[in-house]
């Protein structure tokens, strides 16, 4: 009997006991629900500035280069630039892992304190009890405040994503818009590569980006590997940094890629007056640029040092250096600026040996990305003009230095060749110069020709062939005559700057409303 008293007060002190501690639970609940969410919100807050439990792995630009960095594969033959990601592409994820972590070791470690060995039995019972009667009230809380920052976390990156989607999309329709109502692109001047999109290197560290714009290393700027802050879009970047070939490497003129390039091979035969005929016309559309408010420069010391060396042949009358065989040329750049835009002019001025023959001519990959090509005509290669020549004007011939080399030839091998390499020349532009006219301007048989009517007279002269396969296989052919000393004069029908105002038109880039009565066309 005694025994069965005890029983039933024991069992009694330990309901009023169990009654008292889960009055003391109840009462606590919500303060240990909200320190739970509290301790919750608070291990991601840290985790998130690196100074919590957990210290989440950073995604390096290395990372980015070297294909581990968990971003989907670049395209194209170079690795990823440089650069640190966007927050919302690689690293919200391991942040998001090191909060999960953390969390897990918060209640590891609860769990180790609590039924840890070797504590004595009162304290080991105390602490058992502690996380047995507090534990569930805490740990949802912490349930709770996981959620609560897990669905917050979502709807921000949700929000993140849409907003960064948008401002790339903005900023590379913008981009993309402007560059190509400007007919935009970057051509190399020493390989001769046009790319839609150069190379950019950072002013800091000096690395090559090849990819600038707008996209998973930032939407609006990214940020180098060394730091330094680089803009996204071709347009701004052509602004601040230094445009590279994407194939070779070297230096682009500056605004590549971002203002109006118009590429314009000249060809002809040997001798045939191509350099001269360079020289005169840049000299002269310089002029005529000027009186019509658009300024011109160069943006490359080869360029200028060309330019001014061609101003002083043209201005003393001397004679024109002969292009050395075999050296393939270097463009000369001109920029031309008006209140609407600029353009970039590159010349490409080969030697006539190159167009001989259609082995000679496979390196000179500035022919496939013209818009519009220069041939050059001597007039005193031509059979009809030399049994012209006879008596008092035997003379004329020797004067004339002419050409060495047949123009039927040298059209004929250069349109080959283009067309063996996939140029359709069906969307592309001719201008044909008979050049050397200030030595026919006395002749009776050479009048319709310095009058203007030059498609007519070099029919007369025997190049219907060459005349109509021009016509055949260019988009638009234009016929100019053109000298090189009288043509320099203000307003001259005969100026040498005709072929190449005339193409700078067709490429996006007109200069006056008087176009045609400028060429003399």
């Amino acid at each position: 009997m005694p025994y069965l008293v005890l029983a039933l007060a024991v069992l009694f002190g330990g309901a009023v006991v169990l009654m008292l501690m889960s009055a003391v639970v109840t009462a606590l609940s919500p303060l240990l629900a909200l320190a739970g969410a509290g301790t919750a919100l608070v291990t991601a807050a840290l985790t998130l500035f690196g100074r919590g439990p957990e210290r989440p792995v950073l995604v390096t630009p290395d990372q980015v280069v070297g294909g581990t960095a968990g971003m989907r594969a670049q395209h194209g033959p170079f690795p990823r630039d440089w650069a640190w990601p966007g927050y919302l592409v690689v690293q919200w994820r391991r942040d998001l892992m090191a909060i999960l972590r953390g969390w897990g070791g918060l209640v590891a470690r609860g769990w180790r304190w609590a039924f840890v060995r070797g504590q004595l039995g009162a304290q080991r019972w105390f602490r058992v009890g502690l996380v047995v009667f507090l534990g569930p009230p805490f740990l949802f809380g912490g349930a709770l405040g996981a959620f609560q920052g897990l669905l917050f976390g979502a709807v921000v990156l949700l929000l993140g994503w849409i907003g960064w989607g948008a401002a790339i999309g903005v900023m590379r329709g913008y981009d993309n818009t402007v560059r190509g109502l400007r007919r935009a692109s970057a051509s190399c001047p020493t390989c001769y590569h046009v790319m839609s999109v150069p190379a950019y290197r950072c002013n800091g560290c000096q690395t090559v980006h090849h990819d600038i714009r707008p996209g998973l290393l930032g939407a609006i700027r990214r940020r180098c590997g060394c730091g330094e802050r680089l803009p996204t879009t071709v347009l701004r970047a052509s602004r601040h940094l230094e445009g590279r070939c994407q194939r070779c490497d070297r230096p682009l003129r500056g605004g590549s890629g971002a203002v109006t390039d118009i590429r314009v091979p000249v060809f002809g035969p040997v001798s045939a007056g191509k350099t001269r005929l360079v020289h005169a016309g840049l000299v002269t559309l310089r002029d005529l640029a000027a009186a019509e408010g658009v300024r011109t420069d160069f943006v490359d010391d080869s360029s200028r040092q060309a330019f001014q060396h061609g101003e002083q042949l043209i201005s003393s009358g001397a004679d024109t250096t002969k292009t050395p065989a075999g050296q393939l040329p270097a463009a000369i750049t001109v920029q031309l600026v008006k209140s609407r835009g600029q353009a970039l002019l590159h010349l490409f001025d080969a030697a006539g040996e190159f167009f001989l023959d259609r082995e000679d001519n496979s390196e000179l990959e500035f022919l496939d990305h013209a818009g519009g090509l220069v041939f050059v005509i001597d007039p005193f290669t031509i059979g009809w003009v030399r049994d012209q020549l006879g008596g008092h004007l035997e003379s004329r011939l020797a004067e004339a230095h002419p050409a060495s080399g047949d123009p039927e030839q040298v059209y004929h091998v250069t349109a080959r060749r283009l067309r063996d390499y996939g140029v359709e020349t069906g969307k592309r532009a001719l201008a044909i110069a008979v050049v050397k006219a200030d030595l026919l301007t006395d002749v009776p048989w050479a009048a319709d020709l310095c009058a203007g009517a030059v498609r007519e007279w070099l029919v007369t002269a025997g190049l219907d062939n060459l005349v109509l396969a021009a016509e055949r296989d260019f988009a638009e052919v234009r016929f100019f005559v053109v000298s090189s000393v009288l043509g320099t004069r203000p307003g001259h029908r005969m100026t040498p700057a005709a072929p190449f105002r005339w193409l700078l038109g067709r490429g996006g880039f007109p200069l006056g409303d008087d176009e045609k009565k400028a060429v003399g066309a």
